[in-house]
């Protein structure tokens, strides 16, 4: 995942999109890595120092970026929030920061994201093969991919206020339920047979970026990102395969989140 994912999506999104050099990308990398030490905190403990850091060092980097566009000193889609900031006042301080942090932590994210998606395309040779002959089917072969096999990081804390059960588990008052929104994506109602893999599911209203005022603010580039970075690779290498056909994955990251930690691939 480092050797494709962190390379190919760091590459395109962050040094060419926007601008920002090694020192800079690997300040995302650092934030993403310490999220789940953020998520295994208990409630009322002070995060670990590694993390304090970690966030500072992402939120400064913000304000350094907001900064270099007010300055015109690079113009891009972080530069077109500022100015619906400064000029229209579309956005607050507040909202500004909170969008172009957003979408670092999301654009790190990534790096991860396209994990889900090889692991299922090559554990599943006859779809690779028709999307190898028919590249027109890849957007709704992500969209499956993103159903059945995304990072699953949308994950909000909430806590009980009365004793109550959910599907034969207990839940006390005062527990801290952490709902997975993409369990969604595995309702048999609205995806028959949902644990099947079908490229040419087409599903709708997936859950994957989450949805209202969580809804990922980069969705599209996501989205956009892992495909390109699926059909180059197919058109590339079309006899790559899975180096173990018995691999089994394993998985790390925060709370909630699924986060392939490795994908050894032989090319050929």
């Amino acid at each position: 995942m480092e050797q494709y994912g962190a390379k190919l999506v760091m590459g395109a999104l962050v040094t060419t999109m926007m601008g920002l050099n090694e020192e800079r990308r690997q300040v995302l990398l650092d934030y993403q890595d310490m999220l789940p030490l953020v998520t295994a905190t208990k409630p009322g403990q002070p995060y670990p120092p590694q993390c304090q850091r970690a966030t500072k060092r992402a939120a400064d980097l913000v304000n350094e970026v907001i900064a270099e566009r007010r300055a015109g000193l690079r113009h891009d889609f972080l530069g077109d929030l500022v100015q619906a900031r400064d000029q229209g006042d579309m956005l607050s301080d507040q909202e500004l920061f909170g969008m172009i942090f957003g979408l670092f932590g999301a654009i790190a994210a990534t790096t991860r994201s396209a994990g889900g998606a090889l692991y299922m395309l090559y554990t599943h040779g006859d779809q690779r093969a028709q999307l190898i002959r028919n590249t027109t089917l890849i957007p709704d072969a992500v969209e499956e991919c993103l159903r059945i096999a995304s990072n699953g990081y949308f994950t909000f804390a909430r806590i009980a206020t009365r004793d109550t059960e959910v599907g034969g588990t207990a839940i006390r008052e005062g527990m801290i339920v952490r709902p997975s929104p993409l369990a969604a994506n595995y309702d048999p109602t609205v995806f028959p047979d949902p644990l099947r893999f079908d490229i040419h599911r087409k599903p709708k209203r997936i859950l994957s970026f989450a949805v209202g005022p969580h809804h990922c603010i980069g969705s599209v580039l996501g989205r956009t990102t892992i495909t390109i970075a699926i059909q180059r690779l197919l058109a590339r290498f079309p006899n790559a395969r899975l180096a173990d056909p018995n691999f089994i994955p394993v998985y790390g990251g925060a709370v909630g989140e699924l986060r392939l930690q490795s994908l050894p691939m032989t090319i050929q």
